[in-house]
């Protein structure tokens, strides 16, 4: 969609799935909550955010954890560095294996990636709509 973006990443040896970013364009300004490293370092009162904020939520195993945090940081540096005020922040999700973290079937199935998302999506915004999307949608850049 246009708040939306979902990509799985491959392990460049071994060409196994290292895990999935989903980035959500909240369309808000930044809060203090949205960045949890700085809550007992800023003040609320005198915080001042971004005039956007994006959360970055990176799925992997625990095994991958810290090579891929390090590995999609600059990914999603290089995406987003050149928004004059905008803040992102990466949030981490892990699982016990990859067969946890999504099942779809490529390419005839295609909407478990939505079910997937859905709630992670909605802790960021609540005005996203992911209903209605078809298998047929992912055939577009955004889908509807």
């Amino acid at each position: 969609t246009n708040e939306v973006e979902f990509f799985q990443v491959i392990q460049k040896e071994t060409s196994n799935i290292y895990g999935y970013i989903l980035i959500v364009d909240s369309k808000r300004k930044g809060k203090l909550c949205d960045n949890p490293v700085l809550i007992g370092i800023e003040d609320e009162n005198e915080y001042e955010g971004s005039s956007n904020f994006i959360q970055v939520i990176a799925f992997t195993e625990e095994r991958y954890l810290e090579d891929f945090t390090a590995d999609i940081f600059s990914f999603i540096d290089g995406l987003l560095n050149m928004k004059p005020d905008c803040r992102f922040f990466i949030k981490e999700q892990i699982s016990k294996s990859n067969s946890e973290l999504l099942d779809f079937d490529f390419p005839f199935d295609m909407t478990p990636i939505v079910d997937f998302i859905t709630p992670y999506v909605q802790e960021v915004s609540k005005d996203i709509n992911l209903n209605n999307i078809s298998n047929r949608d992912f055939n577009y850049l955004s889908q509807k």
